[in-house]
């Protein structure tokens, strides 16, 4: 697993306003045995949120529908969550999203 990747993961015991169930996440960084990703949704009324970014599907991400990269909930996962590769993301998709990160945790201060 490789940072610019999306995944298949499985969130299916997620709690209150966490994502749940299958669903694409794009691989941000890795430590200590986790993951680090950003769920995505299909549900394209969440881009009014702080943080999202919206993706659209190509050959090289392996999206079926059009995407929000939900940045404000990202999260640390194990291995054993991870069903299947589907593609990358672009780098200029990569560029924003991480920069949508920084400022979600004030790294750029």
């Amino acid at each position: 697993m490789k940072r610019g990747e999306i995944w298949l993961v499985d969130l299916s015991d997620a709690k209150g306003h966490e994502q749940r169930g299958e669903r694409p996440a794009l691989i941000m960084g890795s430590a200590n045995g986790l993951v680090v990703v950003v769920p995505f949704t299909t549900t394209l009324s969440t881009v009014r949120f702080s943080h999202t970014f919206s993706v659209s599907p190509t050959p090289q991400n392996g999206l079926d529908h059009e995407s929000i990269a939900l940045v404000f909930q990202i999260v640390a996962l194990d291995r054993e969550r991870f069903i299947h590769k589907m593609g990358s993301i672009a780098e200029q998709q990569w560029e924003a999203i991480t920069a949508l990160a920084k400022d979600l945790l004030n790294l750029d201060e």
